[in-house]
């Protein structure tokens, strides 16, 4: 396993023992309608039935759906029985998984799409030869883990051939009911690594679906973009901790790599324990075991299966609004207005209302074919950006080619109230506020998010159009589940912006001139939006600072998601307390939870953090250090997934400017070509927030008992910066006694921020006249 691997492993472990729930109603989730519910029942009795007799017996009397079976059927069983997994084990030393096709020979299902078999098939017999070697076990799986692997795929296949001949045998259900179902197979590779995996970890078994009408096949090497579910399997009932968070690293992945997924599935095999886990926005719930040593846990493990296969699609985890249309190329995807009805709601037709009041009533559908930002941690908003039209391709497009963009489509599950009219955090209301500030004024010197449509995505369920939240990822558990995953703090609508302004994600940037202007335009946008729509961004991180690079090949930058922001006026005290962000780029005042109110002191201070970090790895191409090199550096504590860890770190890195410059500045990469520039920047913002000499003493350091520094004046960092050095700023007041720095900046924080932008302004007024000092 290579770091990546080991530190993202450590990192799920963490997650595992702060996110993780046992509750069997999450079973519930894939609940049936009325009929589809009798067909289930159906369904799991006679697979189990039929399952208990084929393991007690070496030639059952009953085999297919209809009724007997004949010699001629039984001599193809004993046949397949006779070349089963259970006697190819000798495949099990295959490392890649290449052998599994060969081991499951005797399942009764080709590695290749083949004719479609009749129902008095060898399968069913074959496969329970094969699984019985699992089934028996006591305690521990006596195998290697890689013996596992068959039997596991031959339980998997084994239900799907149930499935197949009960929904294709006549008057089950209708022909239109029939086509929303699907069987749920093994592929035929295990142990092996996906091609579009991010790193070299190699998943157990992969879960994909198929049409009921196709033929019962294995597909190999199957990716992360096609798996409904990857399993974990272990030898050892002990090892339950080892498998989930080793799953949930490929469950992330498969977040990644899935555009249209809310949640996810999967499952954990500790010898004869299966449990499924769903995946949420904020927790992971997991079945209890079913063990598959008895038939109580075998009919379980039956009866997930068939539900998998009849519920509907969203039930999976899949949003039915938005899709891939293979004869085109590319994705599909609705947005609605808030306060839309959805009348004509997964059409290929659109309304449009120009009024972006309260009242609009709008949804449009759009159509991407690549992506700015993926959903890839394994909590969270999920956030995701697709670079979109409103024009449909006339026909398919080639490879390698995008389709012409006009407006950027943010989709995530953002903390929200239940009541979309009581949420003053909704970022659609403040794009529509900043929209209605800035439309009028033609102002050329800042770039904003210009919203076209917005609002709480909105699926059917049972009928009913309804808002997709929380609520509905776990529609059917328990209330005591309900109260820990849907609380008014865990709670999450899942929401979907269409603006315009198209941009590139940050590390687009060529150079630090074009890094610094990139920066500059972004927090121009935030000071602007803070003084004239009081509203406070609260997120200032990398994936939230865009490049848009205009026909001259000039850069400017700017400012997106808005999902944590607040009504400044609105929420006085509502902001003390609460931790919004990402790790990395939280202030300290954010991560140490403090009662001291936020203002866009913060948001200045996360800007400082993202400057350190990109200036630290290298922006020039070619220049970046390695994750290897990062590692050994202080900053790279900053990264770490334990927020006390990061909190310590920066405390102690700003603790002063001679410490801020010895463990963080003096580690910018010397290889890019203008970092004396960028290290006099770093420097002039940290003593501008942090030894201010204009806003007072008091408001020096990270603790109340700071000393003053020896790393220079602000008078001589704008120097590096321009030729022209402004005037000295006013001096601020305070009224407090209080002898905390962060209390003190934050009753200043207009003062200061205007200091941080002017400081800002100058370097980038100044990029043009730089001179490469040398290092």
């Amino acid at each position: 396993m290579d770091g990546l691997a080991e530190e993202r492993r450590a990192e799920m472990r963490t997650l595992y023992k702060g996110r993780h729930e046992e509750n069997d109603s999450i079973l519930n989730i894939t609940r049936l309608d009325s009929q589809l519910e009798a067909l289930a029942v159906k369904i799991t009795a006679w697979a189990a039935k039929n399952m208990e007799r084929l393991l007690g017996t070496a030639a059952p009397s009953t085999l297919s759906a209809e009724g007997s079976i004949s010699e001629r059927t039984r001599s193809r069983v004993a046949r397949a029985a006779s070349t089963s997994l259970s006697g190819a084990s000798t495949n099990s030393a295959v490392s890649d998984g290449a052998g599994l096709a060969n081991d499951i020979s005797g399942l009764g299902i080709s590695p290749k799409p083949a004719a479609r078999p009749d129902n008095n098939d060898a399968a069913l017999v074959a496969n329970i030869k094969v699984l019985r070697k699992w089934t028996s076990t006591k305690g521990d799986f006596s195998g290697s883990e890689r013996e596992m692997y068959g039997p596991i795929s031959a339980f998997v296949a084994y239900v799907a051939r149930c499935v197949q001949m009960h929904l294709s045998g006549p008057a089950r259900i209708s022909e239109e009911a029939a086509k929303e179902c699907r069987l749920i197979l093994p592929g035929s590779d295990a142990d092996y690594q996906p091609s579009d995996s991010d790193d070299r970890t190699r998943i157990d078994l992969g879960l994909i679906s198929s049409l009921v009408g196709d033929p019962i096949a294995l597909y190999p090497r199957v990716d992360y973009y096609r798996l409904r579910a990857v399993l974990e399997a272990k030898r050892s009932k002990s090892e339950n901790e080892g498998a989930s968070a080793q799953l949930y690293e490929y469950t992330r992945q498969i977040f990644s790599q899935q555009h249209n997924l809310r949640f996810a599935w999967g499952l954990t095999a500790c010898a004869t324990d299966v449990r499924v886990c769903h995946f949420g926005p904020d927790k992971a719930v997991a079945s209890e075991p079913m063990d598959v040593a008895t038939s109580e846990g075998r009919r379980a493990f039956i009866r997930l299966l068939v539900a998998w296969s009849l519920c509907d699609d969203s039930q999976l985890g899949r949003d039915p609004t938005m899709g891939y249309m293979r004869d085109k190329g590319c994705w599909w995807i609705d947005c609605s207005d808030d306060g839309y009805d959805g009348g004509d709601i997964g059409s290929s037709s659109s309304t449009h209302n120009d009024s972006l009041g309260a009242n609009s009533s709008k949804m449009e559908r759009y159509y991407f074919n690549t992506t700015i930002c993926l959903a890839d941690r394994l909590f969270g908003r999920h956030t995701r950006c697709f670079p979109a039209t409103k024009d449909c391709p006339a026909e398919k497009i080639p490879n390698g080619e995008s389709l012409k963009a006009t407006v950027v489509i943010k989709d995530a599950w953002a903390y929200a109230k239940r009541e979309a009219s009581e949420d003053s955090r909704d970022e659609v209301k403040s794009m529509k506020k900043i929209h209605t500030t800035f439309k009028d004024s033609n102002r050329q010197d800042i770039l904003y998010p210009n919203i076209e449509v917005g609002g709480r995505v909105k699926i059917k369920r049972r009928g009913k159009l309804v808002e997709d939240t929380t609520l509905t990822v776990y529609d059917g558990c328990d209330s005591a589940l309900l109260d820990v995953v849907a609380s008014d703090i865990l709670f999450r609508a899942h929401r979907r912006i269409a603006m315009s302004t198209i941009g590139e994600p940050l590390r687009k940037v060529r150079n630090v001139k074009e890094f610094v202007t990139v920066l500059h335009d972004a927090m121009q946008c935030h000071y602007t939006i803070v003084k004239d729509c009081r509203i406070l961004h609260r997120d200032i991180s990398e994936n939230n600072v865009l490049v848009v690079r205009q026909e001259d090949g000039a850069v400017r930058g700017l400012l997106i998601d808005f999902d944590c922001a607040i009504n400044i006026d609105e929420e006085k005290t509502g902001a003390r307390g609460e931790m919004t962000g990402t790790y990395p780029f939280m202030s300290l005042n954010n991560l140490s939870r403090s009662e001291v109110k936020r203002t866009s002191l913060d948001d200045w201070e996360s800007m400082l953090y993202l400057l350190c970090l990109y200036a630290t790895v290298g922006l020039e191409k070619g220049n970046e250090r390695s994750r290897e090199e990062l590692a050994e550096l202080p900053i790279a504590r900053w990264r770490k997934d334990d927020i006390g860890s990061v909190k310590l770190a920066k405390q102690g890195h700003l603790s002063s400017a001679d410490v801020f410059e010895e463990q963080i500045v003096n580690h910018f990469n010397d290889k890019d070509r203008f970092v004396e520039q960028l290290r006099a920047l770093a420097t002039l913002l940290y003593m501008t927030l942090f030894e201010n000499e204009d806003a007072g003493p008091l408001c020096y350091g990270t603790s109340k008992h700071t000393s003053g520094s020896s790393a220079g004046s602000k008078q001589a960092m704008r120097a590096k910066l321009s030729s022209k050095v402004p005037p000295p700023m006013l001096a601020g007041s305070t009224s407090s006694n209080s002898n905390d720095p962060f209390e003190m900046r934050a009753q200043q924080w207009e003062l200061i921020s205007r200091q941080l932008l002017e400081a800002m302004t100058i370097a980038k007024s100044g990029v043009d006249t730089w001179e490469d000092i040398a290092t």
